[in-house]
């Protein structure tokens, strides 16, 4: 069986312990030969950038040297190694894993962490440094006296060897503590911040000659942003076409992984279609042309897969879910939640949405909507597709994401029911539904939620897309079927469409055709409800539904109530 490396962040033991790895390592090579010796990464949590620092870590650091013909010797930098490999002291942060529950309390995680850092560091280097050397600088009480004392110690002692500096996760605590308290993000992290001190020790290190070399990963600029005018020397590669594909998997190494693992060639094309629907579809510069794929939730998939030799119950990783679900926080960031709903509503309805994306971050001016939705482009909850008359046209990448979309909006719906636990009647009138076919529960709870959220005001804005996006939210939870909006068949676009997952005990699709009245238009109700027969009899007498195995309903609302529904074939 293939070892599969999920969650795996530690190189030497990925390498020594015949775990897959897909060569990143000629990234190293262009990496020396670009412009600039402090490059910054950004990428969405969960894409392989912790794998990618502890090479980094493994190819410069001169204690790894003995084992760089085991470590590198297959892959492209052992067959091309650069003057640079094994030459460096290399220190390492990260910075993930820090309490932001109060200022007291972030300061000394953020102490923490660079404590641990420069514990591995004398670890590693104990021959240059003595003794009181490692106490004094354990004994610092702020993060720049810490790198500071290391800075001075390694000029004291003279030593033959600069610094590659490392720092993963750069803005994990500072994005939490952005989505909850902009205050306390501006005086910890920019202003004087202590953030900021840290990093402008840092710069006059390289300043000094005492660190060449530094290389940042993170999710997004807005950190970096912030700390300008004390860190001005990094330079945002994330963008660039020549590093698209420095983490993430390509359609053909993914093709390639299904092989290696022993998967039937006949499975492979159909595998492959839904590991793109699911995973597939990022896109991080307007000048490359190669979708990526979340790395982990391949992983993910491979390491079920072979298990069963069938997919996984569940196609979202729960891993993911946890750190892409905090959605709601996202959307707290600048106030204005109403706004970023309706953005949002745009946007699944639509299928993309055109914004300048924000590349400089001011938080002295107001968080703007271009500036959210940029932040959900770094975050991996949009992708680029092409050039707009006003910037960048992106769209939601995958089914994962998509998923999460939906969810978050059923979840601000039912947040303002009286359901003490909303789960069971929704999972209850789902089931109905998808078992035994009778949608009648299902509607009767979406009437009472819109019941519960529906005002005389909500009455002049509330759309047929509305209701279709809140439906398709309550379904998504449950991974029986892919779930399509607007699907394309040869008579028209069904407003749902449930198409059964594959392995799945379920014995029909189901094709939904939505309409909604306000009630100050009542009187256009027969008129309503001949156009939903019609265009329903139209869809299911098409080639792609006109089968025993696919069944089709349409529902009239008027305002929040159920006026009518029927099956195709009984009226």
């Amino acid at each position: 069986m293939l070892k599969i490396p999920y969650g795996e962040s530690d190189f030497h033991k990925v390498l020594t312990k015949d775990y897959l790895y897909q060569d990143r390592t000629s990234f190293i090579e262009k990496l020396e030969k670009w412009e600039s010796n402090y490059p910054v990464f950004l990428r969405p949590r969960r894409f392989g950038k912790s794998l990618f620092v502890s090479m980094l870590h493994h190819y410069y650091g001169l204690e790894h040297k003995d084992d760089f013909q085991a470590l590198f010797g297959d892959l492209y930098i052992g067959q091309n190694p650069t003057d640079n490999a094994n030459r460096y002291l290399v220190l390492s942060f990260e910075f993930s894993r820090i309490d932001t529950a109060t200022h007291e309390n972030t300061y000394r995680g953020f102490l923490r962490n660079v404590i641990s850092g420069s514990r591995r560091f004398f670890s590693a280097y104990d021959q240059y440094f003595t003794t009181e050397q490692k106490k004094i600088v354990e004994s610092e009480t702020s993060p720049e006296a810490v790198v500071n004392a290391i800075f001075d110690f390694c000029q004291q002692n003279k030593l033959p060897y600069k610094i590659y500096l490392l720092i993963d996760e750069y803005d994990h605590f500072a994005n939490e503590l952005l989505s909850f308290d902009m205050r306390r993000f501006k005086s910890d992290v920019s202003t004087n911040g202590f953030v900021r001190k840290f990093y402008e020790s840092l710069k006059t290190a390289t300043r000094d000659g005492i660190v060449d070399r530094i290389f940042i990963t993170g999710v997004s600029p807005i950190t970096l942003d912030s700390l300008t005018s004390g860190f001005n020397i990094g330079d945002n590669i994330s963008l660039n076409p020549i590093f698209n594909e420095m983490m993430g998997f390509t359609h053909p190494e993914v093709e390639g992984l299904l092989k290696t693992a022993n998967i039937s060639s006949i499975k492979i094309p159909g595998i492959m279609a839904d590991l793109s629907a699911w995973y597939d579809g990022y896109l991080f510069s307007e000048d490359a042309d190669t979708l990526l794929f979340n790395p982990d939730m391949v992983l993910y998939f491979l390491k079920e897969y072979q298990i069963k030799e069938k997919y996984p119950a569940v196609m979202l990783d729960t891993n993911v879910v946890s750190d892409y679900g905090k959605v709601r926080n996202i959307f707290k960031i600048g106030d204005d939640e109403d706004a970023k709903f309706e953005l949002l509503n745009q946007l699944v309805n639509e299928g993309y949405i055109d914004f300048p994306l924000t590349r400089l971050y001011n938080l002295e001016l107001n968080f703007t909507q271009d500036d959210f939705l940029s932040l959900l482009f770094y975050m991996g909850m949009l992708t680029y597709r092409e050039y707009s008359p006003i910037g960048w046209r992106c769209e939601i990448p995958n089914y994962v994401m998509k998923k999460l979309y939906f969810e978050y909006f059923t979840s601000i719906y039912l947040a303002k029911t009286k359901l003490s636990d909303p789960r069971r009647p929704v999972g209850d009138s789902v089931l109905a539904l998808i078992k035994d076919g009778n949608p009648e529960p299902f509607f009767k709870l979406v009437e009472y939620v819109l019941a519960e959220n529906h005002s005389n005001r909500d009455e002049l804005s509330f759309r047929e897309k509305h209701l279709q996006t809140f439906m398709i939210g309550l379904l998504f939870p449950y991974e029986t079927y892919y779930i399509h909006s607007e699907y394309e068949a040869r008579r028209g676009y069904p407003d749902i469409f449930l198409e059964r997952i594959p392995h799945r005990a379920m014995t029909f699709d189901i094709v939904f055709e939505l309409k909604y009245v306000k009630k100050s238009q009542a009187d256009t109700l027969p008129k309503v409800i001949q156009e939903a027969e019609q265009q329903l009899d139209s869809y299911m007498r098409s080639e792609r539904f006109a089968r025993p195995d696919v069944r089709g309903f349409y529902a009239v609302f008027l305002g929040g109530e159920v006026h009518q529904w029927r099956e195709w074939g009984n009226y």
